[in-house]
């Protein structure tokens, strides 16, 4: 029975590999892929080919247009003829059915000479926007870099606990041949055989359920790559680093023991910071735009030329040009342009007090970040400490077994507690190397 439960086993683990085809997946590509097909990047992208066009026709508007016109107008005067009087004197009007031609050529011109420089400012705002878009843009794409970055070291974390639960297991298992052993040389009662079989199929289940685990983290970062769910991966990428020494470990504690040089870091690198600034500045240049409505006339140059004829041909004798200056200068329009040049300097304000409560939300994200990096450094250290005690407490548990001198319970009560260890061990390496990307992207500095 025990042998056909190990065959069973291996073969449930060895056919996956051969009848599914599984695609080997970097970090990198991993972030590629969602970058590409998430919606929100693409419409991003495509918010700012439209705001270039839009800073385009804006700075267009700096040059005079240009407009031709031509028109044909055919006119018929017809009348019936009429007698009128003058004087008492009869006059006959003839009766009149006649068509005349009009052919009109013309070019025309505008362009604004002065403003305020309003014009040029417009421009500049569009610039503003345009950058807005790029800084939201940046903005979008580095968070999705951060949430394939947690979702695949979710993987490689459960990866480790099913390799930690399947070691367990066969540990479990070579202990059930070793009782059976004993039983046979008289050496030990069924009873063991029975607890022991019951603790493999106990462990049999923690394997499984972390099975489960596993290919739920793998769904959940196919569901952050935008992709089918159905794919089948297996994450493989030499640049991540799945064993670091302790001294390895204290020194990237140490590289970020200085949370205000991290801070000065992220107010140079974080999107959301620059974002903040970039609202500010767009919001001066409205007010700009706005306080100079109030105070400057906007004068226009025209011109008109044109060409009239009621033939054809002939067009090009009668022609007129004229060209001249407008100015318009608002003396009084119920408020509505100072209480603008108001509304937008209040708008500046508020920009920038939300910009100092980001500056706090900032130190604290850093701050509390660093303690989450701390407190997984000293829980591996802890783990480590008790993983040897609970080997050699496994290692005589298992000795006294041998010899007479311990019960079965003794071994299955340090095999459960080592294998927790382990485990407990690889969620703080594993939390301890995602904590750290978590500072890396509270500062501005995650790489992708």
């Amino acid at each position: 029975m025990t042998r056909i439960l190990i065959y069973l086993a291996v073969l449930s683990m060895l056919l996956p590999g051969i009848t599914i085809s599984q695609e080997k997946l970097k970090l990198s590509e991993a972030i590629n892929i969602a970058l590409e097909n998430n919606t929100t990047v693409s419409s991003l992208r495509k918010s700012l080919q439209i705001q270039e066009l839009s800073t385009s026709s804006t700075r267009g508007q700096l040059y005079p247009d240009l407009s031709l016109n031509a028109g044909w107008t055919r006119n018929n005067t017809f009348s019936d003829g009429t007698v009128r009087f003058e004087n008492g004197a009869p006059i006959i009007i003839p009766a009149q059915d006649s068509w005349i031609n009009s052919f009109r050529l013309g070019l025309s011109t505008q362009v604004t000479i002065f403003d305020g420089f309003k014009n040029y400012s417009r421009v500049d705002l569009q610039k503003q926007n345009e950058q807005t878009i790029r800084i939201d843009l940046d903005k979008q794409m580095y968070d999705i870099a951060f949430s394939v970055n947690s979702a695949y070291f979710d993987v490689l974390k459960k990866e480790k606990v099913v390799g930690a639960n399947e070691e367990n297991l066969k540990d479990s298992q070579l202990q059930l041949e070793r009782i059976n052993e004993f039983l046979n040389v008289g050496k030990r009662t069924i009873a063991d055989v029975y607890r022991q079989d019951v603790q493999v199929a106990q462990n049999e289940l923690a394997l499984e359920r972390s099975k489960n685990e596993l290919n739920k983290s793998k769904v959940d970062l196919l569901r952050a790559m935008n992709v089918s769910v159905d794919r089948e991966i297996a994450l493989e990428d030499q640049s991540i680093r799945t064993e670091l020494s302790e001294a390895e470990i204290k020194m990237i504690l140490e590289r970020y023991s200085n949370t205000d040089q991290l801070y000065n870091q992220a107010v140079q690198k974080r999107y959301d910071y620059k974002a903040g600034i970039q609202q500010i500045n767009t919001s001066k240049k409205i007010y700009e735009i706005d306080n100079k409505a109030v105070y400057w006339p906007s004068i226009l140059g025209f011109a008109n030329y044109s060409l009239n004829s009621a033939n054809l041909g002939d067009i090009t004798k009668s022609r007129s040009f004229n060209f001249g200056f407008s100015m318009n200068y608002p003396i009084f329009q119920g408020f509505n342009l100072s209480n603008k040049a108001q509304s937008s300097e209040i708008a500046i304000k508020q920009k920038q007090d939300n910009l100092r409560l980001l500056e706090i939300q900032i130190k604290s994200e850093i701050r509390k970040a660093y303690y989450d990096l701390e407190t997984q450094f000293k829980q591996i250290e802890i783990l480590q400490r008790n993983i040897k005690s609970a080997e050699q407490d496994k290692l005589l548990s298992e000795e006294n077994y041998r010899v007479g001198f311990g019960i079965l319970l003794d071994v299955q009560t340090a095999s459960v507690k080592l294998n927790l260890l382990k485990i407990d061990l690889i969620n703080a390496y594993y939390d301890f190397l995602l904590a750290e990307r978590q500072i890396q992207y509270y500062t501005g500095g995650l790489l992708y």
